[in-house]
């Protein structure tokens, strides 16, 4: 009983991002603990005010339809990669994030998802372009 209660433990930890809620998202088998940012608050907040982010923790972005996306760094204090992903989910592109950037960094087509991640996560995890996006 003792061992069944320290998995439960163990496994909701670990499952548990910054802000207490996540969704398990996958990318060519690399599992991700991510926030979702659906509502338009949610996305206009984004990853602002952290001081950090752990290797497998980001947010999701996610739009009704496909059309060209553009995100900034204001007030983000963290280095960030961004990947952009058709509806179908698979991967456009990764740009990266420098802090507290005004400039808009914009998909070079339409996408209905972008992926917000430690900076340099899509390189060191192989992560190549057309990749597969998995709502686990």
């Amino acid at each position: 009983m003792i061992n069944l209660l320290f998995l439960f433990l163990f496994t909701s930890s670990a499952l548990t991002s910054a802000d207490g809620q996540c969704s398990s998202i996958s990318i060519e088998k690399e599992n991700l603990c991510v926030e979702l940012a659906i509502s338009q608050k949610e996305k206009s907040k984004g990853l602002m005010y952290r001081k950090d982010l752990t290797d497998s923790d980001g947010m999701l972005f996610i739009w009704k339809n496909e059309n060209k996306r553009c995100m900034w760094m204001k007030n983000t204090f963290i280095p960030l990669d961004l990947g952009f992903f058709r509806e179908d989910m698979t991967l456009i592109e990764v740009k990266v994030l420098s802090p507290r950037s005004l400039k808009s960094v914009c998909s070079s087509e339409p996408a209905k998802y972008a992926l917000e991640l430690s900076k340099g996560w899509f390189s060191s995890h192989n992560i190549k372009n057309n990749s597969k996006l998995v709502l686990n």
